[in-house]
Protein backbone atom coordinates (compact mmCIF):
# COMPACT_ATOMS: atom_id res chain seq x y z
CA UNK A 1 0.00 0.00 0.00
CA UNK A 2 1.50 3.33 -1.03
CA UNK A 3 1.94 5.95 1.65
CA UNK A 4 0.82 9.43 0.72
CA UNK A 5 2.12 12.55 2.47
CA UNK A 6 -0.41 14.22 4.78
CA UNK A 7 -2.44 16.92 3.07
CA UNK A 8 -3.14 20.31 4.56
CA UNK A 9 -6.87 20.59 5.26
CA UNK A 10 -8.71 23.80 4.37
CA UNK A 11 -10.22 25.16 7.60
CA UNK A 12 -13.37 27.28 7.51
CA UNK A 13 -15.01 28.82 10.56
CA UNK A 14 -18.77 28.40 10.85
CA UNK A 15 -21.07 31.15 12.23
CA UNK A 16 -21.43 29.18 15.49
CA UNK A 17 -17.64 29.24 15.99
CA UNK A 18 -17.01 25.61 15.03
CA UNK A 19 -14.36 24.75 12.45
CA UNK A 20 -14.85 22.57 9.38
CA UNK A 21 -11.71 20.85 8.06
CA UNK A 22 -12.14 20.08 4.32
CA UNK A 23 -9.88 17.40 2.86
CA UNK A 24 -10.43 14.88 0.00
CA UNK A 25 -14.08 15.90 -0.25
CA UNK A 26 -14.68 15.19 3.46
CA UNK A 27 -15.92 17.95 5.75
CA UNK A 28 -14.61 16.99 9.19
CA UNK A 29 -15.90 18.58 12.39
CA UNK A 30 -14.68 17.89 15.93
CA UNK A 31 -17.28 15.85 17.83
CA UNK A 32 -17.91 14.37 21.26
CA UNK A 33 -18.45 10.66 20.63
CA UNK A 34 -21.33 9.22 22.65
CA UNK A 35 -20.22 5.60 22.32
CA UNK A 36 -16.94 3.73 21.77
CA UNK A 37 -15.70 4.08 18.18
CA UNK A 38 -12.84 2.98 15.99
CA UNK A 39 -11.06 5.24 13.52
CA UNK A 40 -12.09 4.51 9.93
CA UNK A 41 -8.58 5.43 8.73
CA UNK A 42 -6.20 3.55 11.07
CA UNK A 43 -8.76 1.15 12.70
CA UNK A 44 -7.52 2.02 16.20
CA UNK A 45 -9.77 2.84 19.16
CA UNK A 46 -10.71 6.51 19.61
CA UNK A 47 -10.63 7.56 23.26
CA UNK A 48 -10.17 10.63 25.42
CA UNK A 49 -12.06 13.40 27.14
CA UNK A 50 -13.92 16.15 25.35
CA UNK A 51 -14.10 16.05 21.57
CA UNK A 52 -12.18 12.86 20.80
CA UNK A 53 -12.35 12.77 17.01
CA UNK A 54 -13.49 14.31 13.75
CA UNK A 55 -16.66 13.20 11.98
CA UNK A 56 -17.39 13.89 8.31
CA UNK A 57 -20.59 15.92 8.02
CA UNK A 58 -21.37 14.27 4.67
CA UNK A 59 -20.62 10.54 5.06
CA UNK A 60 -20.50 10.19 8.91
CA UNK A 61 -17.02 8.63 8.84
CA UNK A 62 -15.12 9.08 12.14
CA UNK A 63 -11.33 9.52 12.46
CA UNK A 64 -8.78 10.52 15.08
CA UNK A 65 -7.79 14.17 15.18
CA UNK A 66 -4.28 13.04 14.22
CA UNK A 67 -5.57 11.00 11.25
CA UNK A 68 -7.84 13.51 9.53
CA UNK A 69 -5.05 15.10 7.48
CA UNK A 70 -3.89 11.65 6.26
CA UNK A 71 -7.23 10.61 4.72
CA UNK A 72 -6.77 10.23 0.96
CA UNK A 73 -9.95 8.28 0.10
CA UNK A 74 -12.52 10.53 -1.52
CA UNK A 75 -15.76 11.08 0.37
CA UNK A 76 -18.47 8.95 -1.25
CA UNK A 77 -21.12 11.60 -0.50
CA UNK A 78 -19.16 14.61 -1.79
CA UNK A 79 -20.06 16.12 -5.15
CA UNK A 80 -17.92 14.46 -7.80
CA UNK A 81 -15.56 16.60 -9.85
CA UNK A 82 -15.48 15.69 -13.52
CA UNK A 83 -12.13 15.63 -15.25
CA UNK A 84 -10.94 15.49 -18.83
CA UNK A 85 -11.49 12.15 -20.60
CA UNK A 86 -8.72 9.61 -20.15
CA UNK A 87 -6.71 8.65 -23.22
CA UNK A 88 -7.15 5.07 -24.50
CA UNK A 89 -3.58 4.14 -23.55
CA UNK A 90 -4.09 5.29 -19.94
CA UNK A 91 -7.43 3.51 -19.48
CA UNK A 92 -5.81 0.07 -19.56
CA UNK A 93 -3.44 0.97 -16.72
CA UNK A 94 -5.88 2.29 -14.14
CA UNK A 95 -9.61 1.99 -13.60
CA UNK A 96 -11.53 5.06 -12.43
CA UNK A 97 -12.72 5.11 -8.83
CA UNK A 98 -16.37 5.20 -9.90
CA UNK A 99 -16.05 2.04 -12.02
CA UNK A 100 -18.87 -0.35 -10.97
CA UNK A 101 -16.45 -3.30 -10.84
CA UNK A 102 -14.67 -1.58 -7.90
CA UNK A 103 -17.83 -1.31 -5.76
CA UNK A 104 -18.45 -3.40 -2.65
CA UNK A 105 -20.80 -6.37 -2.92
CA UNK A 106 -22.69 -6.21 0.39
CA UNK A 107 -24.91 -8.92 1.81
CA UNK A 108 -26.69 -9.12 5.17
CA UNK A 109 -24.58 -10.84 7.83
CA UNK A 110 -25.23 -12.34 11.27
CA UNK A 111 -22.41 -11.48 13.69
CA UNK A 112 -21.79 -13.87 16.57
CA UNK A 113 -19.52 -11.51 18.53
CA UNK A 114 -19.37 -7.74 19.07
CA UNK A 115 -18.35 -6.07 15.80
CA UNK A 116 -17.73 -2.44 14.92
CA UNK A 117 -18.68 -0.67 11.69
CA UNK A 118 -15.64 -0.12 9.47
CA UNK A 119 -17.17 3.12 8.17
CA UNK A 120 -18.52 5.09 11.14
CA UNK A 121 -16.66 3.17 13.85
CA UNK A 122 -19.63 2.49 16.15
CA UNK A 123 -20.86 -0.93 17.23
CA UNK A 124 -23.23 -3.03 15.12
CA UNK A 125 -26.26 -3.58 17.37
CA UNK A 126 -29.12 -6.04 17.09
CA UNK A 127 -30.11 -9.65 17.60
CA UNK A 128 -29.86 -10.92 14.03
CA UNK A 129 -28.36 -9.57 10.81
CA UNK A 130 -26.89 -6.55 12.57
CA UNK A 131 -25.13 -5.25 9.48
CA UNK A 132 -23.81 -6.05 6.02
CA UNK A 133 -20.47 -7.51 4.93
CA UNK A 134 -18.67 -7.22 1.60
CA UNK A 135 -18.35 -10.69 0.12
CA UNK A 136 -14.98 -9.76 -1.46
CA UNK A 137 -13.00 -7.76 1.12
CA UNK A 138 -14.97 -8.62 4.32
CA UNK A 139 -15.68 -4.97 5.27
CA UNK A 140 -18.42 -4.73 7.94
CA UNK A 141 -20.84 -1.77 7.98
CA UNK A 142 -24.27 -0.82 9.32
CA UNK A 143 -27.27 -1.05 7.03
CA UNK A 144 -27.48 2.77 7.29
CA UNK A 145 -23.78 3.16 6.32
CA UNK A 146 -24.01 0.87 3.30
CA UNK A 147 -24.69 3.70 0.82
CA UNK A 148 -22.13 6.02 2.42
CA UNK A 149 -19.31 3.47 2.65
CA UNK A 150 -16.29 3.95 0.43
CA UNK A 151 -17.03 2.85 -3.10
CA UNK A 152 -13.62 1.28 -3.71
CA UNK A 153 -13.52 -2.33 -2.64
CA UNK A 154 -10.20 -3.47 -1.19
CA UNK A 155 -10.02 -6.48 -3.54
CA UNK A 156 -8.83 -5.83 -7.07
CA UNK A 157 -11.22 -7.55 -9.50
CA UNK A 158 -9.38 -8.89 -12.56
Amino acid sequence: MAEYPPQVPVVTVQPDGSKIHSISGHKFKAVLLSQPCFCSYCNKFIYGLGKQGYQCQLCDGVVHKRCHSSVVARCACAPQVTTAPVAASDSAEAQPADDPSNNHHFSAHFYKRPTFCDHCGSMLFGCAYQGVRCTDCKVNVHHRCQEKATLNCGVQVQ
